[in-house]
């Protein structure tokens, strides 16, 4: 994923993102091509080496009986938002109408292990039900309506290699600009990725104008600069 320097995601965003249990794309490529599948998910850091993503599919679901060559990919975008050019100060002033988007991503790559063994499958879906169930369970249900509901799906690991994470919030903008960013996003509804571009995208933009305005300030001439600077005329010859 094509990340520059000022785009790369915060460890502490990362790790948040991963804390909460939410939805993605599994992709992978077998025999019969590319494959991709929609699928909530929840992460185990205790689950492998580098930890793990704990999915399960539909068993007529070709994804999990096809081998997949190399790594597989799971895509999670949990904000993703327009951004109108109309939010930027600078836009206004100067004419230069660009808009954008902002979002943070993460590509999540591993090695995708199916676990078609009944335990291994009810305890995924178990765990993902707790996750965003508070008040029900599966041990709320019929034994034999629960025992019949497992056999339909596969428990799926996603054992992670390596994660590419990215977040862009605006930090490429001047810190007014951000702001706009922020008041355009709450206007639009979207409270939650003004609180990202708040957080993350807001104190790059300030810290990033602080350093240009000092450096400007270092290299700005003075007037003992100037009075070094000046040619005295010499006197004239009488």
């Amino acid at each position: 994923m094509y990340t520059p320097r000022h785009f790369a995601m915060p460890p502490d965003l990362q790790a948040r993102i991963l804390a909460e249990p939410g939805v993605g794309d599994l992709i992978t490529h077998g025999p019969s091509g590319l494959l991709a599948t929609h699928l909530p998910y929840l992460f185990d850091p205790e689950l492998g080496e580098q930890g793990s993503l704990v999915l399960h599919v539909a068993r007529p679901n070709a994804q999990w009986r096809e081998p997949a060559s190399g790594e597989s990919l799971f895509i999670v975008t949990p904000a993703t938002d327009y951004i109108s050019s109309l939010w930027y100060p600078s836009a206004t002033a100067s004419g230069k109408y660009v808009p954008t988007w902002d979002y943070v991503t993460l590509h999540i790559y591993g090695e995708l292990i199916a676990h078609d063994d009944f335990a291994w499958t009810s305890m995924a879906a178990e765990r993902l039900m707790a996750a965003h169930e508070d008040r029900i369970g599966v041990a709320d249900m019929p034994v034999d309506y629960v025992a019949g509901q497992l056999r339909a799906i596969v428990g799926l690991q996603l054992a992670i290699t390596r994660i590419e994470a990215k977040a862009k919030l605006s930090q490429n903008r001047t810190p007014e600009d951000v702001r706009g960013v922020i008041d355009g996003l709450h206007d639009a509804g979207a409270d939650d990725s003004a609180a990202l571009v708040e957080e993350f995208g807001l104190p790059p933009a300030e810290r990033r104008a602080a350093l240009v305005a000092d450096v400007a300030a270092r290299h700005r001439p003075g007037p003992d600069s100037l009075s070094a600077g000046r040619i005295i005329d010499a006197p004239t010859p009488r």
